[in-house]
């Protein structure tokens, strides 16, 4: 079968009706958005380079896992957060996605740009809760990062989930409401998560360029609330200005077994519209979390982020 790839990376916010068919993948169809129609050239899906680097890393992450370790079954259901409009940037649709965590409904963040999962799909995966990873460095082991081997120490890796949390609790509630804010959140995410110091090149989001300032394919600069660089250099200063509390509100998902190549994901308990911030340093909520990186797909997804 032949998809279609994105010919620009300019945002798109969806403002019609749900899409009803597969959306999460880096093989593009079209998408209609409230600043017009989407063009793609057609041509052979590209997803070879992250399949081949999603085994690898799968394979590191089911050898570290801890056989004690919480587990949980997740769904993805949609490529948009619950009551929320769809959002993308660079082909991909960005998190927060709708799925359930034994059942229940979750507003799934991406944080993990290098793997992926499909609409529909069930998996396994280990529950680390942040608070806890706070008074036990060592739960992180059964993360993909704190497996991974490309961080100094597991302190440096829950630094890395605390600011990526921090920042899904700045997420519009509705994305769609706040399309360039959104993406540069989203690749923030991406941007702290993926770039382990002794990963190699293909596996930091750095390799990618895909950055965003206020509409538009960037480097990543500050300058306001629609740029990555702003978004980073807030969840660097602010994550440990709030109370230590804020954080056992928050669990990573990380697949295991079969669901062992699946996109990592972030989520709040409970849901960020009635979660509250703790302690002082911090000024509201603009909103919650999100998923990941996924564009147009029969029949994979991608958020990413950059579901991917």
């Amino acid at each position: 079968m032949r998809y279609c790839q994105e010919f620009g990376a300019e945002l798109v916010h969806w403002a019609g009706p749900k899409p009803a068919f597969p959306v999460f993948g880096r093989w593009f169809g079209f998408a209609a958005g409230s600043l017009g129609i989407k063009h793609f050239t057609c041509s052979h899906p590209i997803m070879t380079q992250f399949r081949f680097s999603s085994l690898v890393a799968g394979l590191s992450l089911a050898a570290a896992t801890s056989a004690g370790a919480q587990t949980a079954n997740v769904t993805l259901t949609a490529a948009y957060a619950p009551d929320a409009g769809a959002v993308t940037a660079f082909g991909y649709y960005m998190s927060p996605y709708s799925g359930t965590v034994d059942g229940a409904t979750a507003r799934l963040n991406c944080v993990d740009f290098f793997h992926e999962v499909s609409l529909g799909e069930v998996w396994t995966a280990n529950v680390t809760n942040l608070g806890a990873a706070i008074a036990d460095n060592s739960l992180l082991s059964a993360t993909r990062d704190g497996s991974s081997g490309g961080y100094a120490s597991l302190g440096d890796v829950l630094k890395l989930y605390q600011e990526a949390a921090w920042l899904t609790a700045q997420m519009p509630s509705d994305p769609a409401s706040d399309p360039n804010a959104a993406v540069a959140i989203q690749t923030a995410i991406w941007s702290l998560v993926d770039n382990g110091p002794t990963n190699p090149s293909s596996l930091q989001y750095a390799s990618t360029n895909n950055y965003w300032n206020n509409g538009q394919v960037s480097t990543i600069v500050n300058s306001g609330a629609g740029s990555t660089g702003y978004w980073i250099s807030r969840a660097q200063s602010e994550y440990a200005l709030v109370d230590a509390a804020f954080y056992d509100n928050f669990n990573v998902l990380t697949g295991v077994g079969a669901g062992a190549a699946t996109q990592e994901m972030l989520y709040a308990t409970p849901e960020p519209g009635t979660l509250v911030l703790f302690g002082s340093g911090l000024i509201g909520i603009v909103g919650f979390v999100r998923i990941r990186r996924r564009k147009n797909s029969s029949e994979s997804l991608a958020a990413g982020a950059m579901a991917s």
